[in-house]
Parts: structure tokens; sequence; C-alpha cells
């Protein structure tokens, strides 16, 4: 029987996957080996040990699902349409578990991942700050939006990420924000 290659980008999206579905516990190393159909020396290549995994998967998360909505902001376009864009990204992720919730959880046990926590989230507010202060905003209110933007986000996910929304659901959600919590 052949050897089966796997490369690192795999264990790190399987990783992921499972990550978002049960946190650290769901990373069994011989259950993954075992479903990318490799043995567990695999994982030993590219990782020195299950920590320094969780740790890899949550930097490529960050960097990944921050980046993404961080680049669509930074498009060429008027200020309001960048703001536009970054909510409908922001709120078009659903159906992709439970990532952030297991981040949280996995930040009150270990320091180093609170600190990891909390610069994506400035960073994430700090994105949509700038976006509130090119449309005019002074920065103290930009700021006050960008955080109450952000937190109001993490609980509409809470409520909506199980369902499956429709691009004609997202804008009129994202309308519905901009006219009346964030008044654009």
């Amino acid at each position: 029987m052949p050897k089966v290659i796997v490369t690192e980008e795999q264990w790190i999206q399987l990783g992921a996957e499972r990550f978002a579905r049960g946190g650290p516990e769901a990373l069994v190393i011989e259950s993954m080996s075992s479903e990318l159909k490799c043995s567990k020396s695999s994982f030993y290549w590219y990782f020195t040990n299950r920590s320094a995994f969780i740790r890899r998967i949550v930097d490529d998360w960050i960097e990944k699902s921050t980046q993404q909505v961080i680049t669509a902001s930074l498009e060429p376009i008027a200020a309001e349409e960048k703001l536009t864009e970054l909510l409908c990204q922001m709120f078009a992720v659903t159906r992709k578990g439970d990532f952030l919730f297991y981040l949280r959880k996995l930040s009150a046990e270990e320091s180093d991942y609170q600190e990891v926590l909390d610069q994506m989230e400035r960073a994430r507010m700090n994105v949509a700050q700038a976006l509130f202060m090119q449309i005019g905003l002074p920065a103290e209110a930009a700021a006050h939006k960008a955080w109450f933007l952000y937190h109001y986000y993490l609980g509409w996910y809470e409520r909506h990420k199980l369902h499956q929304l429709t691009e004609e659901d997202v804008l009129h959600h994202v309308t519905l924000l901009r006219e009346h919590l964030i008044q654009l």
C-alpha cells in the first residue's frame, strides 16, 4: 500500500474544523490521522506536540478570519461602501462552527490565548474605528461605534451561527444595522 502524504495545511484545516466543533478536546491525533488516512507520525513531522498544533490552528484561524474581513474593507472605494462591505463580510459568516467560543474557553484556561484573543479583537475593532473615522466621525465616537458594532456582532453570531443565511438576509440585516444602530 502506498504511503499517504498529508500536508501541514491538511492537518491545520482538519484541526480547525474539529476545534470549531469541540474545542481542544476534539483534537485527538489518532482519530485525525485515521480521518486523513495517514500515520500518526505524519502529525509529528509538522508539529512538536499537541500544544504547538493548537497554537498553529488558532494563529491560522485568526489570520484567515480577521485578514479576510480587513482585506475586504481596504478595497479602493468610498468609506461608506467599505463599511458596508465590512458589515457584509461580518454578517455573512454562519454555519462555521464555534471556533470563537472554544477560543474564549481556551483563553480562560491558558493566559497566552487571552492575549491572542485580545489582540485579534483589538485589530478588528481598530479596522471598524478607522472606517468610521473615514466617514467623518471623531476618533472617540468612532471607537465607541466600533466597540458597539463588534460586541453586537458577537451576540448576533451566537444567535445565528447555526442558520444558513441568504445574501438577501445579510443585505437586509446590514441595511437595518446601518440605519438604526450605527446611524449611517
